[in-house]
């Protein structure tokens, strides 16, 4: 498949390298200064190459929209029509930030809302896609897991099944397990679990630093439920 990069930073970085191994052709575009992926493209080779923001998003068939969320007027203002009828994968949480560069979830957005919903108004004709959001970008990687008993899940929520579908391929191309969470509106859910890993970071590990360790994993049971009568 032909996929584009906006952005190329944390997160894009991490799937470009897991979709080109998986054989994916890639434009990687960067909302900055491109020399910062010079050893990215050079270690990806013939499979990917450097690409404005509106050229990636022409290339791909599937576009990850990897941008910071105060930079996405921007970005949209970029791609122009680039990316209709394209499968966009978008990636954001609503985080604003203070005068002292410390991020926090935009918890009023929040209440009614979901950035997955905010870029589907602002881009009609996309096939938007939500996914990837919930995963810190150092355990973005297959490798991260290698040790742990439960893969990481990543949910996606859609209200194109195509795109959903084209999504979850690309998911486990990534190394994770899909989860389907249903329709877009479901992406508020999606970007809600973020503030819980927050909460459980502070109170049961040691605090934000220890939020780039954590994931939710949907467990089955196994053999399978215990039912017991119901006494009445």
């Amino acid at each position: 498949m032909k996929i584009g990069i906006l952005n190329t930073g944390n997160i894009g970085g991490r799937l470009a390298r897991a979709w080109a191994a998986a054989g994916h052709d890639l434009v990687l575009a960067k909302d900055g200064e491109d020399r910062k992926i010079a050893p990215l493209l050079a270690e990806l080779g013939d499979r990917a190459r450097l690409g404005t923001v509106r050229e990636a998003a022409a290339f791909g068939e599937a576009v990850l929209f990897s941008v910071y969320w105060p930079r996405v007027e921007a970005i949209v203002d970029a791609v122009g029509d680039a990316l209709d009828g394209k499968v966009v994968i978008e990636t954001m949480n609503p985080l604003n930030v203070t005068a002292e560069f410390k991020h926090f979830h935009d918890l009023d957005f929040m209440r009614n809302g979901s950035t997955a919903e905010d870029l589907q108004r602002r881009l009609p004709k996309a096939r938007i896609v939500k996914a990837f959001s919930t995963l810190a970008a150092p355990v973005l990687e297959a490798a991260a897991w290698a040790g742990s008993p439960l893969p990481a899940n990543v949910f996606y929520a859609s209200d194109d099944d195509e795109a959903g579908r084209a999504t979850r391929g690309l998911i486990a191309d990534a190394g994770f397990r899909p989860i389907n969470v249903g329709p877009l509106v479901a992406a508020r859910q999606i970007e809600q679990l973020g503030v819980l890993l927050h909460h459980v970071a502070d109170h049961e590990y040691g605090g934000d630093a220890d939020l780039v360790r954590l994931a939710l994993a949907v467990v089955e049971a196994n053999p399978g439920p215990v039912l017991r009568e119901r006494v009445v």
